[in-house]
């Protein structure tokens, strides 16, 4: 079996200087979990491709470090187009998928791209929402309760 257990979005700041949480989403990046993590991106902004055709990244491991700004990297490699090796990594992908940091290991010159887009990923703004199950569940959330099937919902008209 696999799921999502956490989402991260990326955007701009809602309010002023952020004051009211993440608006616009320019697209999120989903976190998979089965036998491996893999990471994955869904976009609301048509002008954001992603570096090449890649539609997924498995990290080297579980939540490893370096899982968010190598999603950054291949999701949203526009953000990054002051990197030098920018060009070269992403002609070398051009035809990939996937990329898979697990198996494979990193793409030829990627850890130097890496270092080059750290000053530029800081700039980025990012939430992070783990995914959890709310219905099904009785739950108090200001004020509101999630009812179970089997109990009868106060608005529900049967």
């Amino acid at each position: 079996m696999a799921g999502y257990s956490k989402i991260y979005c990326i955007g701009g700041e809602g309010g002023f200087l952020g004051s009211d949480g993440i608006n616009p989403i320019f697209f999120q990046i989903l976190v998979g979990d089965a036998h491996r993590q893999w990471l994955e991106s869904h976009y609301f902004d048509p002008d954001i491709r992603p570096m090449g055709n890649i539609n997924v990244i498995i990290p080297a491991g579980p939540s490893h470090p370096n899982s968010l700004i190598d999603a950054c990297l291949a999701f949203f490699p526009k953000h990054f187009d002051a990197c030098p090796s920018l060009v070269e990594v992403s002609e070398a992908l051009q035809d990939a998928t996937r990329i898979d940091f697990d198996l494979d290991g990193e793409p030829p010159g990627w850890n130097q791209l890496r270092e080059e887009a750290k000053p530029l990923f800081k700039h980025l703004v990012i939430y992070e929402g783990k995914l959890n199950k709310v219905n099904g569940v009785e739950q108090r959330m200001d004020g509101w309760t999630f009812f179970g099937e089997d109990e009868v919902h106060p608005y529900r008209h049967e």
